[in-house]
């Protein structure tokens, strides 16, 4: 992935020829496919950061009461799971993420609802529009606190995550 995250206005699980992609919408309008599944693609989004993932999740599920369908923050850009496909199997990946600062307007449809951006694309969705609000609203809240965090330092962010003897050690 050669492109700044802040870049992508929105990044969705894909069925390939050759099996599970990615595909993402970039600010300058172009679309690109990646060869790999939406799971690998927001592992290296954090490792582009070196955040572990394993560590930041557990701090978002913490704050925001929720243990699944959790945001992806980072120190420039703030994305929202979505639902945007239905699962040809059931370990099928179905949710896709949205850059919440390019979110421009919410459309409720018979089915599901649209997204739409500020750049004029448009994003089908799965789902509730009201329940994806609160996912807004809750991206929001935490990439606030992240932010005020990152902009303290690393140690304010290694006593957030309350790390007691990490190594195991006695």
């Amino acid at each position: 992935m050669d492109k700044i995250p802040r870049d992508i206005i929105y990044f969705v699980p894909q069925y390939l020829d050759s099996g599970d992609g990615v595909m993402l919408l970039l600010l300058n309008g172009e679309k690109k496919v990646c060869h790999m599944s939406i799971r690998s693609f927001t592992k290296k989004l954090y490792s582009m950061y070196a955040i572990d993932p394993f560590t930041i999740k557990k701090l978002i599920s913490k704050k925001i009461g929720q243990k699944n369908l959790l945001p992806i923050v980072l120190p420039d850009v703030t994305f929202i799971p979505v639902k945007t496909r239905k699962a040809k199997v059931a370990t099928d990946p179905i949710f896709g993420y949205v850059n919440l600062s390019q979110v421009f307007k919410i459309d409720e449809k018979e089915e599901g609802f649209e997204i739409l951006f500020k750049c004029g694309a448009v994003l089908q969705c799965f789902g509730s529009a009201k329940y994806f609000k609160r996912r807004i609203t809750a991206a929001s809240i935490i990439s606030d606190y992240f932010s005020s965090m990152w902009a303290k330092g690393v140690c304010t962010i290694k006593e957030e995550c309350e790390l007691e003897n990490v190594f195991s050690l006695e």
